[in-house]
């Protein structure tokens, strides 16, 4: 039945992308999307088997435990519809009935050590719980629907940056589909799928919405800037900067790329001073040093395979004297001879690639500047994300799962940088794949 049933649902979505005009493009053919989708799902069954046959303890699984969890809130749906409702929506479920009927009998509800600023549990497990009313419990059913949720978000990430890409829009493909940790990590029944989903409807919207103003643009955003923020707060906060800096560029500054991005940089920071004067709990730089020691402290009473030592965080100066080697850590780091579990590996080999495309662009510059502000717009986002999770995350495979949402970026800006006209022109068999 199950896979009778992940097959249905797979042609369906299928069906969809190819009657889809949103996945129209006229470089890219839709068998593209729908090819990028088909493999999604394979990799999809592929991280599920790890889990399942590898690491065989569900309640550490991150595709089961939140998976496990969402049953006990849909269970609700055939007893108490009301309470079932008012979970999924968060909606006056905050009392001492639904924790002792429900909350306490979940395992990851409440977590020790939890930090909102980098996780929030309660967004997948009820994503799961809304999926249970078409899988019957089938886990590769919700994987068949997170991955057309990430492949939804990872098509608006390719519509937002098109524009740049007219003539090479495989090459965009390539960038935004076929990452490996995005592929990996981005298809599982994770939050990385949502992340993506937020991440793309963000931007889209957000570029759509000062070309041309609709109405359900701004729902699109509101609702993409809530699901990131109960997602992984971090994102939004690594994004304030560059989508800030991307208003004042298309609306004040065109001629200016990097003053829009200073603009926006001073305005955060005025921000941010002036929420600390309002309330001195809110102070950004005391958040980052107790998130850290948060991770530390986790470590310590459940010890990581994959863990490895950080400097310890203590004031703003200590945050601005080991941001080199938090970059040294999510930009190079892990090496390979750290990679002690295939996920690790995969990222360690992963940084190569990225190494070598940084190579590619020393020796075929693109050295016009009209591009300039996206260059700066993919690297002040991917800058102060690996900056955040690489001062305050002690563990391998956290990180390299972290750093997905910030890879397309990176990739983008490496590829607006190289000159792709002279690279194949110097490499031939490279026309028929850019």
């Amino acid at each position: 039945m199950q896979f009778l049933l992940t097959i249905f649902y797979c042609c369906v979505f299928a069906y969809i992308i190819y009657k889809w005009k949103f996945f129209h493009d006229n470089e890219i053919q839709k068998s593209w999307f729908i090819a990028a989708f088909g493999l999604k799902i394979l990799f999809s069954i592929l991280l599920t088997l790890i889990y399942t046959y590898y690491y065989t303890d569900r309640s550490t699984s991150d595709i089961y435990k939140y998976f496990d969890d969402s049953k006990i809130m849909f269970d609700a749906l055939k007893t108490k519809p009301i309470d079932y409702f008012k979970m999924l929506f968060g909606f006056d479920n905050d009392s001492v009935y639904f924790d002792e009927t429900y909350y306490k009998k979940m395992i990851f509800w409440y977590r020790a050590y939890n930090s909102n600023l980098f996780s929030d549990s309660h967004i997948i497990i009820r994503f799961n719980a809304f999926i249970r009313c078409f899988s019957f419990g089938y886990i590769y059913v919700h994987n068949v629907f997170i991955n057309f949720i990430s492949l939804l978000g990872l098509a608006a990430l390719f519509k937002f940056f098109k524009p740049l890409f007219i003539g090479n829009a495989k090459g965009l493909f390539y960038a935004i589909f076929l990452i490996p940790s995005v592929l990996f990590w981005g298809s599982g029944l994770l939050k990385e799928g949502l992340i993506l989903f937020g991440l793309g409807f963000l931007l889209l919207s957000f570029q759509q919405f000062f070309i041309k103003f609709k109405w359900y643009y701004l729902l699109l955003m509101i609702g993409s800037i809530v699901i990131l923020l109960y997602s992984k707060l971090y994102v939004i906060a690594a994004l304030s900067v560059p989508l800030l800096g991307y208003l004042f560029y298309s609306k004040f500054s065109k001629t200016q790329p990097i003053l829009s991005c200073v603009y926006a940089l001073f305005t955060i920071s005025i921000l941010l001073f002036g929420l600390w004067f309002v309330n001195h709990k809110f102070n950004p730089i005391e958040i980052m040093v107790e998130k850290q020691h948060e991770f530390i402290r986790y470590i310590t009473y459940f010890p990581a395979n994959s863990s490895f030592e950080i400097p310890e965080l203590s004031n703003g100066l200590s945050i601005f004297k080991y941001t080199p080697n938090a970059w040294l850590n999510t930009f190079i780091r892990p090496y390979l001879w750290e990679s002690k579990s295939p996920f690790v590996l995969l990222s360690s080999l992963e940084n190569l690639l990225f190494i070598g495309l940084f190579m590619v662009v020393l020796f075929f510059p693109n050295k016009k500047r009209e591009r300039l502000f996206y260059v700066i717009f993919c690297l002040s986002f991917v800058i102060i994300l690996f900056t955040i999770i690489g001062l305050m995350i002690p563990i391998f495979g956290a990180l390299v799962r972290y750093k997905v949402p910030g890879l397309p970026f990176l990739a983008v800006a490496l590829l607006l940088l190289i000159d792709v006209d002279a690279l194949k022109n110097k490499f031939t068999f490279l026309k028929k794949i850019l």
